[in-house]
């Protein structure tokens, strides 16, 4: 049997890209703070994501 190279499979794969225009200012904050947090943008923003959604839930 051949050795498969390359990740393992993961149960919720990542397949869709969110691309977002900002400006350059929000893009510095974004940058920034995921530089002081030790995180990818990505992380940040669904982390934010996150926050709105757990917060709307709370709301209701």
């Amino acid at each position: 049997m051949a050795n498969k190279d390359g990740r393992p499979p993961v149960d919720d794969p990542k397949q869709k890209i969110l691309g977002v225009r900002v400006t350059v200012s929000d893009h510095e904050r974004i940058k920034k703070y995921a530089a002081e947090h030790h995180k990818t943008i990505s992380q940040v923003v669904i982390e934010g994501l996150d926050l709105l959604c757990n917060k709307e839930e709370k709301d209701n």
